[in-house]
């Protein structure tokens, strides 16, 4: 069942970031919806859950985005190597430690998109890139600390949900 609510919400996710937003003249450049979701896995879901989704979620956007292939999963598998190593240091439940992560998710990000511009000969694109992160940053400061209250409680219902199924489950019948 988890699957299932991962991959609807992930589709929902990539249909806002590829059709919705670039619609909204007021948005401008706002960060990568699925980037919470991958933290979300990373920090919270158990590594055979939260990998191949986050894999699918890289080659979908990849297929999407008309950016040059592997470019979302480079990004994805990184970012999510990172926020398993960070949330072995750090409490990822605390909403500001989710924002902190957050805001470093998308300057990674970035950095790879623009190092990837860069390399292939796109001219200096760091008055750009510039403009582009703060904004983006800005996005997540407005936005992360609802997506990171919204993590959170999501987490909490959830593992509520499997500690009362795991308790309450009738034995097996012979």
């Amino acid at each position: 069942m988890n699957y299932f609510i991962f991959f609807a919400c992930s589709l929902f996710l990539v249909i806002c970031q590829t059709t919705i937003l670039p619609r909204l003249s007021f948005v401008g450049y706002f960060f990568d919806l699925l980037l919470p979701l991958v933290i979300y896995l990373a920090a919270f879901r158990r590594l055979p859950e939260a990998l191949p989704l986050t894999l699918f979620l890289g080659v979908l956007m990849d297929n999407l985005s008309g950016g040059p292939f592997g470019l979302y999963l480079t990004s994805y598998v990184w970012l999510f190597i990172g926020t398993r190593a960070a949330a072995t240091v750090v409490r990822a439940e605390n909403p500001l430690m989710l924002v902190l992560i957050l805001i470093g998710a998308a300057a990674v990000q970035n950095a790879l998109f623009f190092a990837i511009l860069g390399a292939s000969g796109r001219g200096d694109l760091s008055g750009f890139a510039v403009r582009v992160v703060a904004e983006q940053i800005g996005w997540v400061l407005l936005v992360g600390p609802f997506l990171a209250w919204g993590m959170r409680n999501a987490h909490r219902r959830a593992s509520r949900r499997a500690r009362t199924s795991a308790v309450e489950s009738p034995p097996a019948q012979p």
